[in-house]
């Protein structure tokens, strides 16, 4: 059976125009739906899966295949934006309310906990010095002293992606829609090279993708409706959706990449 390709992240679809259409498993995860293309991974899945650069969205229950045709629609893309003046604040304000708020959302999962006070299970116990340490850096815009603890988070967790990768990849895609200066910049760049080894290739991939600023539809979504007073809670649940905990770890990457220290409870550092 040929494969129904109904929708298209813009990096799977160059990925598999170099490939001819050609994919392979992920070495580790063949019980997953990703594959490499061109040395580059992708996700195959059905109508419901998230949206994201690097998602191929085939027909319902059709088995994934390792070839594809190279579809001729348009691919999904979403280009980083820049938030300033009144958009900011608006997003900083909306990020407070969903800390404060965290239940409302949902139960939160990974560490998403600490914006609800509590203390993360083992092995993300592990994690808490180094989330309050990103946070103070923030509200000192030091990128310097971000690298130790962003570095030590990188790998962290069980799963496709890892809690630390999903939080740190989130924070530094609030940075750059903030306005990443020089040194942050550079902070990214070393992160990225260094998940090379910290993580395995499907959270690195992941984890540049956020770093860069091109990301899941939902995380897009949320900002938007943020910056706009749209359906915040609706948006924040859609992102919290994803993956076992990961759309929670991204949540809280985001919103103590907004806001600090004052996205925790009590501002705690």
């Amino acid at each position: 059976m040929i494969a129904d390709i109904r929708a298209i992240g813009w990096k799977a679809h160059a990925a598999l125009t170099r490939s001819a259409g050609r994919c392979t498993h992920v070495p580790g995860f063949a019980g997953s739906g990703f594959r490499l293309a061109d040395g580059e991974p992708i996700f195959l899945g059905s109508s419901d899966t998230a949206m994201h650069p690097r998602t191929v969205v085939l027909d319902v229950g059709i088995a994934l295949p390792d070839r594809l045709p190279v579809p001729a629609l348009a691919p999904w893309r979403r280009a980083p934006i820049a938030l300033v003046g009144d958009t900011k604040r608006a997003v900083r304000a909306g990020c407070l309310a969903l800390a404060s708020g965290v239940r409302d959302i949902g139960v939160p999962q990974g560490l998403a906990v600490l914006l609800a006070g509590h203390e993360p299970a083992f092995p993300l116990d592990h994690a808490t010095a180094h989330v309050r340490s990103l946070a103070r850096a923030i509200d000192d815009a030091d990128a310097e002293r971000a690298q130790a603890a962003a570095h030590a988070l990188l790998g962290l967790g069980p799963g496709l992606t890892p809690s630390g990768d999903d939080f740190v990849g989130a924070l530094l895609f609030a940075r750059r829609l903030l306005g990443m200066d020089a040194q942050w910049g550079v902070l990214a760049r070393r992160l990225v090279d260094a998940a090379q080894a910290r993580t395995h290739a499907i959270g690195a991939a992941l984890f540049a993708d956020l770093a860069e600023g091109g990301t899941f539809a939902a995380l897009h979504r949320l900002v938007d409706c943020l910056a706009a007073r749209g359906p915040v809670l609706s948006a924040a649940r859609d992102l919290t959706a994803i993956g076992h905990s990961s759309g929670w770890d991204m949540l809280t990457g985001f919103v103590i990449g907004v806001a600090g220290t004052a996205a925790l409870p009590d501002g705690q550092a």
